[in-house]
């Protein structure tokens, strides 16, 4: 149990260095002249899709499921919707170099929407609690 107990401490610290690595892979491979530095418009608007779009899908459908009758509580639907509103999974930037993604993108998905999480994330709690 020990050993399960430290992999799962170094999980989020070695995330968080492949994220590192990736970006700075990805500044290097543009200096380097391969491609010019990725234009905001490849990760801003996935971004705010992540962060604003979906926890209003989530509460829109969650909504309407209540009204067709569903017994979805108010309780369970404001945690619903926080979860959505939860920036990316610094997960997701393993996989995408498993797979041969653009991981250059996706680390900066995950920058951009971890950063603006303390103000969306925030804004959600207090809608929310309302």
């Amino acid at each position: 149990m020990n050993t399960i107990g430290l992999l799962a401490d170094a999980a989020s610290p070695v995330a968080l260095f492949t994220i590192g690595a990736v970006l700075a892979r990805s500044q290097f491979v543009a200096a380097q002249g391969e491609h010019g530095p990725l234009p905001l418009r490849d990760f801003v608007p996935v971004s705010l899709v992540k962060l604003v779009v979906h926890p209003l899908m989530v509460w829109g459908v969650g909504l309407a499921v209540r009204a067709a009758g569903v017994p979805l509580d108010a309780f369970t639907l404001t945690v619903m919707v926080l979860v959505a509103a939860l920036p990316s999974a610094s997960n997701v930037s393993v996989l995408a170099e498993r797979f041969g993604a653009d991981t250059g993108r996706i680390a900066r998905i995950i920058l951009l929407t971890t950063a603006a999480a303390f103000l969306t994330f925030s804004a959600a709690v207090a809608l929310l609690k309302q």
